[in-house]
């Protein structure tokens, strides 16, 4: 397996159509792994949005996506790590829901490569945490967050058909639809890329640590 993935990014991926493309640019080779939960959570989140493509191709595509990887439950060693994360959490006042931590726990447990979440706050509290216990000290520089993703795929793919699936559905990610400039008539990778970079540095200053180079 080269990689664990967040509600946020299936979600994200499913209403874009990207989900293929945003793991592709995660690096390794393998399947991907979520949670158990993550099918009937999305799902459920998938009914509530207001997209602009057919009733039902986001569902589609994430259940294609879903069938093709790996679903993943935590062992009683992980939920036990991912609680204690959870309470070290709620204790500094930061941001750990039980999903991702659940998955740093199995990320660092089980020896995995990398994690992608769309959870910048998630990010930044293991930023803060990983020291906390000794057990999660090896996540570092293994968090992808998805902007980075994106970026992979606008520098090494075509960077007008990634603005095309983003900006169908401009509201699901606003800091995306910014970057991609989606309430133009048109923008450059070059600028694409900049604001990209603008975004990924912002959490590199919270999370210098944990964050993918």
């Amino acid at each position: 397996m080269k990689a664990l993935v967040d509600n946020d990014i299936l979600l994200k991926g499913s209403c874009y159509r990207l989900l293929a493309e945003l793991v592709a640019a995660i690096p390794g080779e393998g399947k991907i792994g979520m949670l158990g939960a993550s099918k009937f959570v999305i799902t459920h989140h998938l009914k509530r949005q207001k997209l602009n493509a057919p009733a039902g191709t986001a569902e589609t595509h994430l259940l294609s996506f879903l069938s093709a990887n790996e679903i993943l439950e935590p062992t009683a060693q992980e939920q036990e790590l991912a609680a204690n994360l959870e309470s070290l959490a709620q204790q500094s006042s930061l941001s750990l829901d039980a999903g991702e931590s659940q998955l740093v726990a199995i990320l660092a447990l089980r020896a995995l490569p990398w994690f992608a979440t769309g959870d910048k706050r998630a990010i930044i509290a293991l930023e803060r945490l990983f020291e906390a216990d000794e057990r999660i000290s090896s996540i570092i520089g293994k968090i992808i967050c998805l902007e980075q993703l994106v970026k992979h795929m606008v520098g090494t793919g075509d960077p007008d058909l990634v603005r095309l699936a983003i900006c169908a559905e401009p509201a699901i990610d606003k800091a995306l639809s910014i970057c991609f400039a989606c309430t133009s008539s048109g923008t450059t990778s070059a600028t694409i890329l900049e604001g990209l970079d603008s975004y990924i540095g912002a959490i590199r200053a919270d999370a210098k640590r944990v964050l993918a180079i």
